[in-house]
């Protein structure tokens, strides 16, 4: 059996047609759209926008040169956008909240960033501090590499507090972020193989990554089970199982099917490609049902 029906017939136990149909239905239903036509008129004055749906990103104050501030406050922005935030520097709209980071040396090479969350009336909403290790020389290069890794931690932070409100708050805004566990039972390199596929899967699949969980995030474990059907084929059994930090499973998604014993022992390549790609949608479709709570 070539690589190719594997997939086909896997998609086929993940995706049955009475699921397809009322997508490709709707899609037919839709009204041909206008390029850039207003969708709405009347009077939005009473709308209070969220944090994660405006957020203007200020230049970096404290230890730190106007013109660097200025990068690191576009690099912050950069980080939120990546994490479904919709963040910018500049000029902001007049409801946009706004974020601004303080940078502090409390040693040498220790380096204090707080930033601090403010709605548009200017009460502040959330401080999130930062410690890293940074050289003051390394600081005064205003590095496009620092920049970017002290965005991405300061991001991630302000992320994770807004996802644990939003949670806290009874609905859930954005996906919450899963890491990638292991992966057991497959034979050989396989288990490598497809934790690397599943990774690009998932990513492609708009799935949010993180490589630590977080309290609020799952994690993704594999298990492969192989049973030998005669000399030639194997029948296996793939579940992943999307489980909460506490060990309390939240949903699983099965795959099965019948295998060449020569591609079970192989390197794995081309197999963990169309496992994970069958896999990853299963995957978003649980985290979609998340209540958030």
């Amino acid at each position: 059996m070539t690589v190719m029906t594997f997939a086909r017939r896997i998609l086929r136990l993940l995706l049955p047609l009475g699921l397809l149909l009322p997508l490709v239905l709707l899609a037919q239903c839709q009204p041909v759209p206008r390029p850039f036509a207003a969708a709405h008129k009347g009077d939005f004055s009473a709308i209070q926008v969220g944090p994660r749906a405006g957020m203007l990103v200020l230049p970096v104050n404290g230890a730190v040169a106007s013109a660097a501030g200025g990068k690191l406050a576009m690099a912050m922005a950069k980080a939120l956008r990546q994490r479904e935030i919709t963040a910018k520097t500049g000029q902001g709209h007049r409801r946009s909240h706004r974020l601004q980071g303080t940078a502090v040396f409390t040693g040498y090479g220790q380096l204090q960033l707080t930033w601090r969350l403010r709605t548009a009336g200017g009460e502040e909403s959330m401080a999130a501090i930062q410690e890293e290790a940074v050289a003051p020389s390394e600081w005064r290069g205003a590095d496009d590499g620092l920049f970017t890794r002290l965005a991405g931690n300061g991001a991630e932070a302000i992320d994770r507090q807004l996802r644990r409100r939003e949670r806290g708050q009874g609905r859930r805004i954005s996906l919450a972020t899963v890491t990638l566990g292991p992966i057991a039972g497959a034979p050989g390199p396989g288990g490598g193989r497809l934790a690397t596929a599943m990774r690009a899967a998932l990513i492609d699949a708009g799935v949010p990554l993180a490589e630590e969980p977080p309290d609020d995030g799952f994690i993704l474990l594999g298990s492969i089970h192989a049973k030998p059907i005669d000399g030639n084929a194997q029948q296996v059994e793939i579940t992943w199982q999307l489980i909460r930090p506490d060990g309390s499973e939240f949903g699983k998604v099965s795959q099965a099917n019948r295998v060449p014993a020569a591609q079970l022992n192989g390197d794995w390549e081309a197999l963990a490609q169309v496992i994970a790609r069958a896999g990853a949608p299963g995957v978003l479709d649980l985290l979609q049902r998340d209540p958030g709570v």
